[in-house]
């Protein structure tokens, strides 16, 4: 499991680690394979080149972490198709007409778009596997991650 992911999740499948792993802005290619399928369910982070400062100082690439019924129609048709290809078409996308397109889309565009999947197994229930990322986040650095909400502090 990468780094970044161990911090807040030291015990968290230590063997395996993720289940998939690929960058959203390759939804853009016609021949990319796309190595989850239709009908998955459980949480995906989406990482960055860029390191943000949390309020306790620590900083972190993770810009979301969400959840899905669905992970490859979450990840292609929300987060891909609504959000971050638009930016790659338009880069001024939506200035014109004062449409503001939601912030997590920005940093993905302009700091990377790394996806890790974590698929449910057995009895678990997404919402609750995000609900425990979400918190072991928030106890590691004191804050969600910046597209889930929070924002990034400057270094003194």
């Amino acid at each position: 499991m990468k780094q970044y992911l161990k911090t807040f999740l030291q015990d968290f499948r230590p063997v395996k680690g993720t289940d998939a792993s690929f960058d959203l802005r390759n939804f853009s290619n016609k021949k990319f394979v796309c190595p989850i399928q239709d009908g998955d369910t459980g949480v995906y982070v989406i990482s960055g080149d860029t390191k943000y400062v949390y309020p306790n100082g620590k900083e972190s690439p993770i810009i979301y972490i969400g959840e899905s019924e669905n992970l490859l129609r979450r990840i292609r048709d929300e987060h891909f198709t609504k959000g971050l290809k638009r930016l790659i078409l338009d880069k001024d996308w939506g200035l014109d007409k004062n449409i503001n397109l939601p912030s997590k889309y920005q940093y993905m565009y302009y700091n990377g778009s790394h996806v890790d999947v974590f698929k449910c197994r057995g009895k678990q229930d997404s919402k609750d596997l995000e609900s425990f990322f979400l918190n072991q986040f928030y106890r590691k650095y004191r804050a969600l991650p910046v597209g889930n909400g929070a924002r990034s502090y400057g270094k003194e």
